[in-house]
């Protein structure tokens, strides 16, 4: 709970910080005089004045605020304050005054991805070919484990992400792929074929399959085995081999996985290889029900089982660092993927598609914070990013009260030359205001029954 607490606390003063910097800093650019900088609302507990400015730490830490001369409408100012007036300023520099700080929390994410891919760099493998699909384009071009691919479509690759990342440029079309084979070069041609996959929103995207990968198809051998289900009660054990069920050969983990899936509850006669001995055992497979990401019940047959997982070669794993440009490059397009699905989901949840029970508050948020914490600083890092981009997005979004409301109000302020009746604004604010409290209570009654139900 401590640990929770305090990355909580962490995680959230950052991102207040950066978001309220941002407009602090446009602000003064623009020569607005700004008499509040608070993290946190409520009341004052400590801070320090620096010119016309109020630097403060206050009681709440569920937000910050920078308040800036002449910010209200309907304020009274002095004539000699004039100049520093928020409202007087025009119309384009009150738009990027408001529009800095969620901009700044996407300055943040993509520091933090640009400087991990500079300074920490990220996993890959080499680019050598460990399996390839029998009767794809690739095997009938004659590619085969052991080849080392040089290059795509003439350019040059060190690690597998290269070869996705080609490949999915290529959309589909006719690849020429160099590879090395001892210590000759060749060519082939290949087409890749376009395939669909659910990505995590439940959505049908395209990808295309060349036919070949570097990792070897995973075993079917038995990682562990889950205490009250059918695998354990028919004695499976840790290392067992699974080489066929009902007769049909069992040649990797998928293959494995569709046929319980697709079992119906039916009993399976599953043949083991433990050892240097051969065995066959009856297992009856139980219906497991979960949720998935978007909140939607999901039942599927399972016997019990995990996989030990992927063993990658240590000869085989290699650490990809970038130069700045290319980082700050990636970075940007990592923010704005993140964005997009972050929009997706938004759209999703209000279609219904997406179950609100995904919903979360700060507790939650305390909870994640406090996991990836323990996971180590990089994990929670990348909280962190991924976190501020979800922020930015949300401010942007046009509701009252929250930046992307005052930017509506100052495009169309832009568009019909004069400011939105006061009157009109109010409504529109307190509007904003219900809906806000109404999705906080919503959030935070997720957030408990979460508590509850773990």
């Amino acid at each position: 709970m401590t640990t929770n607490i305090f990355a909580f606390v962490v995680v959230l003063g950052i991102l207040i910080f950066f978001h309220e910097l941002g407009h602090f800093l446009v602000a003064r650019l623009f020569g607005v005089g700004v008499e509040k900088f608070s993290l946190g609302f409520g009341p004052r507990l400590f801070g320090k004045t620096v010119g016309m400015t109020d630097y403060r730490i206050s009681a709440i830490p569920l937000g910050g605020f920078v308040k800036m001369v002449g910010d209200e409408p309907d304020a009274e100012i002095d004539a000699q304050m004039l100049p520093y007036s928020f409202t007087h300023k025009h119309v384009f520099k009150k738009i990027m005054i408001v529009a800095a700080g969620p901009f700044f929390n996407l300055l943040l994410a993509v520091i933090i991805y640009a400087g991990f891919f500079t300074f920490i760099g990220t996993e890959d493998i080499r680019p050598v070919v460990n399996h390839v699909v029998e009767e794809s384009s690739a095997a009938r071009v004659g590619l085969r484990a052991g080849d080392l691919v040089a290059s795509v479509d003439g350019q040059t690759v060190v690690a597998w992400g290269d070869i996705n990342r080609l490949i999915a440029d290529g959309k589909g079309g006719e690849l020429r792929i160099t590879i090395k084979r001892g210590d000759t070069f060749s060519t082939v041609v290949v087409t890749p074929q376009t395939r669909v996959a659910k990505d995590i929103l439940g959505d049908d995207v395209p990808y295309y399959d060349v036919g070949f990968s570097g990792l070897t198809p995973l075993k079917a051998v038995v990682g562990e085995v889950a205490d009250g289900y059918p695998a354990k009660k028919a004695g499976m054990q840790k290392g067992d081999l699974i080489v066929a069920i009902n007769d049909r050969p069992v040649d990797s983990w998928n293959t494995m996985k569709t046929i319980i899936s697709h079992c119906k509850g039916e009993r399976l006669a599953v043949r083991v290889v433990r050892g240097e001995a051969t065995l066959t055992v009856d297992i009856v497979p139980v219906l497991y029900s979960e949720e998935n990401v978007l909140g939607e019940k999901v039942d599927s047959y399972r016997i019990g089982i995990s996989s030990p997982g992927i063993d990658i070669p240590e000869a085989d794993r290699i650490t990809i660092k970038r130069g700045p440009m290319q980082a700050v490059v990636e970075s940007v397009d990592q923010t704005y993927q993140i964005s997009r699905l972050t929009l997706l989901s938004i759209g999703k949840l209000i279609k219904g598609t997406v179950s609100t029970k995904t919903l979360g508050g700060p507790i939650m948020i305390a909870e994640m914070a406090g996991q990836q914490a323990k996971a180590g600083l990089t994990n929670l890092i990348f909280f962190i990013a991924v976190l501020s981009i979800n922020l930015a997005v949300l401010n942007f979004l046009p509701i009252p009260v929250l930046d992307g409301g005052h930017l509506m109000f100052f495009f169309i302020e832009a568009v019909i030359g004069r400011p939105i009746n006061i009157r009109m604004r109010e409504i529109a604010q307190q509007a904003g205001i219900f809906i806000l409290i109404m999705l906080m209570i919503f959030v935070f009654y997720n957030d408990i029954m979460r508590l509850f139900s773990n």
